[in-house]
């Protein structure tokens, strides 16, 4: 899931055995014994240029970042399973509606059971709510489904979507009782894996209320229905017939559908009815298009603690000037301090302020895009991306825009907190590629490029022999790249600028610098795009500053969501066959030691191959929040926030 951006939405993970230890782990913030008065508004800074912009739990790759989902949908809408015990990514217990899922046969089947919690309007939250996502998710991400209405359409809309996983790798399920649903899996897999990164993403949702094919329609139970097919002409097989919004196809995708589209208009997300029906702490009072989101108490939550605020309240910025200025009035409860503002931090600790590092369980990167007809032939060289690597000196961007704070990013696993880290060997030791321009020029040359520093360099030897510049890459061809990135964010801007002047200086390698706001270059660069349907208006692209990418709905690094061939988070569209086998390989590990080899062995590659360029992984902000403020910290390292906590001390 990118982290804002967005999410958004990266983790590292522990040791299987480490994992399963803490499996029955419960509180998600520790409770502070000073005493508390009830009421209080807390307002929240969202990040620059990323405010949230979609409520329904079933969303594309364009919007699935932290905004919306650990935001906004966690806190009305929470998944069978939360995550995140204190500093700790793995499953808490006591806020998850679900029991721990058993598995039987051979690790093949998977029993769910429901803990007996209660919609807002009063109606229980049964096996049918949950099946009810579950015939959702198939019809979204059915390959004969058409996107339709834009982007952020069902079919295939899912971004956790991964080739041959969840929830491919489901034969069947059905309900038994009112609380429990089976799932028939098509082989034995490794159960820490299926339970961090499949039943990771499953919702309830409120079948009664929003089984509906349109907004005056009645409930009913369309999501179990035959969907209505059509031969279009020219087509084969038959297609599903796109819905618009006068009429909806029928069946799972016709809800599916209808629900997309009343996502899609902001205006109206306060005043419908449908966004009212919640199972989380809260629900929506306030919606603005521009991203202010007011949530209140929902009287009627299950789950324990009960909020003790009387209401939770996002503000969007443009910038991190405008950011600072809210905290520095006073406006904001939690705010985040921009790197450029670090010296004001005494100065607001005298005004009612504490300061925290928020690190997240992240791996930082700018990604390739692979599929980009001119520039992808290059990207596709090993040779070049190891030469690109080495011009980037990540020491020197912690040290002058991070203010110190930060990590070198070794590869595909992260190393926060460093207490519950399961980086290999070789990712441990430090950077396969460290910075180093004269490696980086011998690459080049050697490979068929006419190296021209503070020049222009280009490929002199084309073709695919030794020495050749490679596949797809044509005689004079520049070393030229567009670079998109996240505006309104002074320590990007100043990375990519440093960035753009090493790459020309020392190799010749020309990078066009374009910003825009967060969320378009997250829209831009997460546009599904293929080989067979390339998009040529992107090269390389970093969303966010601190760029991270948690893995969540995955929790467990293992990769199938971020690098799998095909899936849909895979933002340049990287692709390895060894890659995928090594993926492959951590998903049925029968054993935590073979799971720790297999884990080991995709590390390695990718921290060898470079799927993407490393960048450092660095916190996921500097906050700032009223020391009157009970609940805040220990700040949730998968990005989650949990104002059920939240308290005014007295």
């Amino acid at each position: 899931m990118l982290a804002n951006l967005g999410r958004r939405v990266a983790w590292r993970a522990a040791a299987t055995a480490v994992l399963v230890g803490l499996l029955v782990s419960a509180c998600a913030s520790t409770t502070s014994t000073a005493s508390t008065n009830k009421g209080g508004v807390v307002t929240f800074a969202e990040p620059v240029g990323a405010p949230p912009n979609y409520i329904f739990p079933l969303l594309g790759s364009a919007n699935f970042n932290v905004s919306n989902l650990d935001d906004v949908i966690n806190l009305m809408y929470p998944e069978l399973y939360t995550f995140g015990t204190g500093l700790e990514p793995v499953v808490n217990t006591s806020l998850s509606m679900a029991q721990q899922p058993v598995f039987s046969q051979n690790n093949s089947v998977v029993t769910i059971t429901l803990k007996h919690w209660k919609w807002s309007n009063g109606r229980p939250i049964t096996a049918r709510d949950v099946i009810f996502w579950l015939n959702l998710l198939s019809a979204a991400t059915d390959p004969n489904a058409p996107v339709v209405g834009s982007s952020t359409a069902p079919g295939p809309g899912w971004g956790a979507e991964v080739p041959g996983g969840f929830p491919e790798n489901v034969v069947s399920y059905n309900q038994v009782g009112e609380y429990s649903v089976v799932l028939h899996l098509n082989a034995s897999y490794n159960p820490t894996w299926y339970l961090y990164n499949e039943l990771s993403q499953i919702w309830a949702l409120p079948q009664a209320s929003w089984d509906k094919l349109s907004t005056s329609g009645p409930v009913g139970n369309y999501d179990q229905e035959a969907q209505t097919r059509k031969a279009l002409p020219g087509t084969s097989p038959a297609e599903y017939v796109p819905a618009d919004p006068g009429t909806a196809t029928t069946g799972a995708l016709g809800v599916a559908e209808f629900l997309n589209l009343q996502a899609q208009d902001l205006s109206t997300y306060q005043t419908n009815p449908l966004w009212q029906v919640v199972s989380g702490p809260f629900r929506l009072s306030q919606f603005t298009p521009s991203g202010f989101v007011k949530l209140v108490p929902n009287a009627a939550y299950s789950g324990s603690p009960k909020p003790k605020i009387s209401a939770f309240e996002e503000e969007p910025f443009t910038s991190d000037t405008s950011e600072f200025n809210a905290l520095n009035d006073g406006s904001l409860s939690i705010g985040y301090l921009p790197v450029t503002d670090i010296n004001q931090r005494t100065a607001l600790s005298h005004r009612g302020y504490t300061f925290n590092v928020w690190n997240d369980f992240a791996i930082n990167y700018s990604a390739y895009n692979f599929t980009n007809a001119t520039t992808g032939p290059i990207f596709k060289q090993l040779y070049f991306r190891q030469a690109f690597q080495s011009l980037i000196n990540q020491q020197e961007y912690i040290k002058d825009f991070g203010d110190g704070i930060g990590s070198i990013n070794n590869g595909p696993v992260p190393g926060y907190p460093p207490h519950n880290v399961d980086e290999s060997p070789l990712e441990a030791k430090g950077q396969v590629y460290p910075f180093d321009p004269t490696k980086a020029v011998s690459l080049l040359r050697d490979n068929g490029w006419t190296v021209v520093p503070s020049g222009q360099s280009y490929c002199a030897r084309p073709g695919t022999g030794a020495g050749d510049c490679g596949s797809g890459i044509s005689l004079h061809q520049a070393l030229s790249f567009k670079l998109l990135y996240a505006s309104g964010i002074t320590p990007l801007t100043d990375m990519v600028e440093a960035m753009q002047s090493t790459m020309k200086s020392d190799a010749g390698i020309d990078l066009t610098l374009v910003s825009e706001p967060s969320s378009q270059v997250e829209a831009t660069s997460y546009d599904g795009c293929t080989y067979a349907n390339p998009c040529n208006n992107w090269d390389i692209a970093i969303p966010a500053y601190n760029f991270d990418w948690v893995y969540g709905p995955d929790y467990l690094p293992t990769g199938g969501e971020l690098f799998g061939t095909g899936a849909a988070s895979n933002q340049g569209d990287y692709s390895s066959p060894t890659n995928d086998a090594n993926i492959a390989a951590t998903h049925t590990a029968p054993s935590a030691s073979a799971e720790r080899t297999a884990l080991f062995r995709y590390q390695d590659y990718l921290a060898e191959n470079l799927p993407v360029i490393w960048l450092p992984n660095e916190y996921y902000q500097l906050t700032m929040y009223r020391s009157t403020l009970r609940g805040v910290v220990p700040q949730s390292i998968l990005d989650g926030l949990f104002p059920q906590f939240y308290s005014y001390s007295s």
